[in-house]
């Protein structure tokens, strides 16, 4: 099982992409100590139900360190009722922790804690100030790179996964971005792009040039034998050359992988989750005992979406590892829907997908995609 655990939907920064700016607008709610534990309870149990050896919890919000000893709190429940379960799970079983955080409330002691817990950091970070203070500001409006920045070359010895976020505001110089996370030694990135419904053709034109020095970089990197993981070009040539299906490799909704609220609904993944009442694809409660979290009728359909192809994209040559199509949590947060295709979306994934297979075709011409896997 993978959880996700909305410790608050509080936040210290207004971030201009935010995409729970309106599932979480209210920005107030906060999980409290018995939904907390009856979600690790429920990730337990699940876990030796379905008989895997491995529970992955990833603290989410929100702001996660806005509630720093609710983490701490959450995994020593965690070990206590591990070590008291240990006869009903497997001899290989292992707790996977990590942690989704914007890095400005780290100090010396978290950092510690997070080290010695093995707790993975997944940081949001848009590049060097004069890219991620674009969108990533305070609540009063001012640039966060510099409370992050002393804790950079803490955040790459632990190494911290970089979440960076393309936006229509800050689409010239992401190549350059990108080389600039590697030179700080982080060995590992995602850039994902904020589909707001208002790009152009000139903005898709530019970030499609930008895309040709990002892969045209990352076609360089490989070739010097370097590990450097850049997921959104990596991933593009992954499904390519191995034929393989993003729902089937990627995309975890509701397979092992379940997002729960502040108030303990659950929800098939991490864009879908908000407090708010009567919300779409609520699963159920963790404080509800006799709810049917993976054989409902939202369960349901997840199911058929994970089994069935969109009417829009038959015929389509990408079809198989375009976002648009596969990704439960694009198609919801761009159309409000499993079942819809966002034109931004399919847009982008054409340009990115063409860019990566030019460059995979030169790799596979010199003999050299079987290192890049």
């Amino acid at each position: 099982m993978r959880i996700l655990l909305s410790l608050t939907e509080k936040c210290n920064l207004r971030c201009s992409y935010c995409y729970y700016k309106k599932s979480q607008e209210e920005r107030c709610a906060e999980m409290s100590d018995e939904v907390r534990e009856a979600a690790l309870r429920f990730a337990l149990d699940k876990t030796i139900e379905f008989k895997q050896n491995a529970l992955a919890l990833t603290f989410f919000g929100g702001e996660p360190l806005l509630c720093f000893d609710a983490i701490r709190k959450s995994v020593d429940f965690l070990k206590e009722n591990v070590q008291r379960r240990r006869s009903e799970l497997p001899e290989d079983f292992g707790v996977k922790l990590a942690i989704n955080t914007n890095g400005t409330l780290l100090n010396k002691e978290i950092l510690e804690y997070l080290d010695r817990e093995n707790i993975i950091i997944y940081l949001s970070l848009d590049g060097p100030a004069s890219r991620h203070d674009i969108s990533r500001r305070t609540v009063n409006g001012k640039g966060s790179f510099d409370i992050i920045a002393p804790f950079i070359p803490e955040l790459v010895r632990q190494n911290a996964f970089v979440l960076s976020v393309v936006t229509r505001n800050n689409i010239a110089g992401l190549a350059d971005s990108v080389k600039w996370t590697k030179d700080q030694g982080f060995t590992q990135i995602q850039n994902m792009v904020d589909f707001d419904g208002h790009w152009t053709v000139d903005e898709m034109n530019a970030l499609a040039a930008e895309y040709y020095k990002l892969v045209e970089f990352w076609y360089e990197i490989k070739k010097q034998k370097s590990d450097f993981y850049i997921q959104s070009v990596q991933d593009h040539v992954l499904y390519h050359v191995l034929n393989l299906k993003m729902k089937q490799c990627s995309c975890d909704i509701l397979k092992g992988t379940v997002g729960i609220a502040t108030n303990g609904n659950i929800f098939p993944c991490s864009r879908f989750i908000t407090s708010k009442p009567n919300p779409p694809y609520l699963l159920g409660n963790v404080l509800d005992k006799e709810c049917h979290v993976f054989d409902g009728p939202v369960a349901q359909e997840v199911y058929r979406f994970l089994e069935t192809d969109k009417k829009e994209c038959e015929g389509c040559g990408i079809i198989r590892r375009c976002s648009a199509h596969e990704c439960g949590c694009t198609s919801f947060y761009t159309t409000g829907s499993l079942w819809g295709v966002s034109p931004e979306v399919c847009t982008h994934e054409r340009i990115l997908t063409a860019i990566c297979d030019e460059f995979t075709a030169k790799l596979q011409k010199e003999g050299e995609v079987e290192d890049v896997l």
